[in-house]
């Protein structure tokens, strides 16, 4: 039996400063708000100026990830 593709969902991250104002879009292809919520957290810790993140699935927001909540990840060890 054929293996059916994984349907692949376009995404858009925005990234919001310390005075609410979002970022310019950046458009991704994924297969899940689970990989998208991973991507804008990998994506955050490259940028600390910003701290917060939100994941858009078309007009649904499909989450906000905040630098340093339970469940963000940062590529940066903690002490």
């Amino acid at each position: 039996m054929p293996q059916t593709a994984a349907a692949i969902r376009s995404y858009r991250i925005y990234f919001r400063d310390t005075m609410s104002a979002l970022s310019p879009a950046h458009e991704v292809n994924l297969g899940s708000d689970e990989d998208a919520r991973e991507l804008a957290a990998l994506m955050l810790d490259e940028r600390p100026t910003y701290p917060c993140a939100e994941v858009w699935d078309r007009g649904r927001l499909a989450c906000i990830v905040r630098r340093g909540e339970i469940g963000w990840r940062s590529k940066t060890p903690r002490r």
